[in-house]
């Protein structure tokens, strides 16, 4: 049968060919429509189709909320925040994000709830449920970005792939999918599609995973049936009286010698939960892994007991991947084209709305103006910077798994420079040269390193003192205090840490 497509689809040649139709990709398709430009989204799946990388953020919802403000995006500014997208758009499955919380257990004992709070952290991320950040289910947020896109005059084909890549006088793409084969041309083309797409080869990128400290790699499924932690919790002897927002209303974080576990919950019964282990994987089976780790961590396990998984478990390689550069003057790759380190406090997201808003900005100038290649230039620059940071909060983190205080001392970095960010954008005061998670801040970024160094050789020396805790503890509080608008340095909040 012969597939009748659009005279949008059918056009040949485009200003922008978007490799990808996720979020990211469609996203960016939807703001460089704004601006007059033909664009065109080859997306080698097909709408819904499973994906994680479900945790937002409030800057993510930030970024998100200015791109729609900016290219007149009014259909998408109801996801933004959990309230609206729940009024507006019910059928798009969701669940409440108010922060993040951690859990820190040790092999073979039930989880203990402490009078200090000192193996749990909550950091909150907003002020109500309806103010609150979401979880995505991503088969539904993607699908529904990709017919927004559509209604906006971006053609994207679905079940489409791209087979060669040739760059001579522009872009020629070739692709096969449900009419056959084909070439699409392009002047220039940005790569969204989450991994080594076929760009890496065309420009001879190489892959720097190397230069990352991060290793791990995941295992992961959707499951209905599980339990509320919350309920674990508490049946523990723990009290949630003070705790600033329920733990399952969150990015919630169980931390194991090994790595750690997310679970993230939505509104129709379905829990997105995985673990991320450091390391290489060691070659058992996605099952085996599963069941091995649960049977180590028996609180865990309680809350998995009844669990069913909606599909099979999926195991990965090791997660890291890194290509330098990340632009030229005629191609781009979105922030998760270009490197992947670890979900691990949920950056991506909000990482590759940044690079949506960067490169949409970067394109306005105009395709070959004088001033592409330097907006260029700025954009990997910007993203290099932030990729090291990044490797530094993530690898540090997962470095002090084997200590919570360490841990929870450390993440602190993170949560001081995410809310600096957010505040800056709400209060107009982030300029384009703003780095996520403050990363522009040389001042700041040099505190993180040099603590990033001191808590590598804690660790290294063996299991660290009281006493070297609470001296790194007090290093970090002194570090952030003049970033600090949250009162994460108060240890009297005792790692509960409310909406200010």
């Amino acid at each position: 049968r012969t597939l009748r497509l659009p005279m949008s689809a059918a056009r040949r040649r485009h200003e922008v060919a978007v490799i990808g139709g996720g979020f990211g990709g469609t996203l960016v398709a939807m703001c460089l429509a704004s601006q007059g430009r033909s664009v065109v989204v080859l997306e080698r799946g097909r709408h819904p189709r499973f994906a994680i990388g479900e945790s937002t953020t409030p800057l993510a919802n930030l970024v998100l909320k200015g791109l729609c403000e900016r290219y007149g995006l009014d259909e998408l500014l109801p996801l933004c925040k959990y309230g609206t997208w729940k009024a507006t758009y019910p059928e798009l499955r969701c669940g409440p994000k108010r922060g993040f919380s951690f859990f820190a257990h040790e092999p073979g004992s039930d989880f203990g709830p402490r009078n200090d709070h000192k193996n749990e952290l909550f950091v909150a991320a907003n002020a109500s449920e309806a103010a609150g950040d979401t979880q995505w289910l991503r088969e539904d947020l993607d699908a529904f970005f990709a017919t927004a896109a559509r209604a906006r005059g971006v053609s994207v084909l679905e079940g489409v792939e791209v087979t060669g890549v040739r760059r001579e006088n522009g872009w020629t793409l070739e692709t096969i999918g449900p009419e056959g084969t084909r070439q699409i041309q392009a002047d220039f083309v940005i790569d969204a599609s989450g991994g080594l797409g076929p760009l890496k080869d065309a420009l001879g990128l190489e892959d720097h995973a190397d230069d990352l400290a991060t290793q791990s790699h995941a295992v992961f499924s959707h499951f209905e049936g599980v339990r509320p932690w919350g309920a674990i919790y508490e049946e523990s002897g723990g009290s949630l009286a003070g705790s600033p927002f329920p733990p399952d209303a969150a990015a919630l974080h169980h931390i194991l010698e090994e790595g750690w576990m997310w679970a993230l919950a939505f509104d129709h019964g379905v829990t997105s939960v995985g673990a991320v282990l450091t390391g290489a994987p060691t070659g058992a089976s996605p099952d085996r892994t599963w069941r091995e780790l649960l049977a180590r961590y028996p609180s865990v396990a309680a809350q998995m007991a009844d669990a069913r998984p909606t599909r099979p478990l999926t195991g990965t390689a090791l997660l890291q991947r890194r290509l330098r550069p990340s632009a030229g003057n005629d191609w781009g790759l979105l922030p998760a084209a270009a490197y992947f380190i670890d979900p691990l406090l949920s950056p991506g997201n909000a990482h590759t709305l940044y690079g949506v808003e960067r490169l949409a900005r970067a394109l306005s100038v105009g395709l070959g103006a004088p001033d592409l290649a330097e907006a260029l230039k700025a954009y990997d620059d910007s993203l290099q910077n932030e990729v090291d940071l990044l490797d530094m909060l993530i690898h540090g983190c997962q470095a002090a798994f084997c200590n919570f205080e360490l841990m929870t001392a450390f993440s602190l970095y993170y949560f001081t420079g995410a809310i600096w960010s957010e505040v800056r954008r709400e209060e107009g005061k982030a300029g384009p040269d703003d780095g996520f998670l403050n990363a522009h801040d040389e001042r700041f970024r040099g505190l993180v390193q040099a603590a990033y160094g001191e808590l590598i050789r804690l660790v290294g020396a063996g299991a660290p003192s009281a006493k070297a805790v609470s001296a790194f503890t007090a290093r970090v509080r002194k570090d952030i205090q003049p970033y600090d608008l949250a009162g994460l340095g108060d240890p009297t909040k005792l790692n509960r840490y409310p909406y200010v």
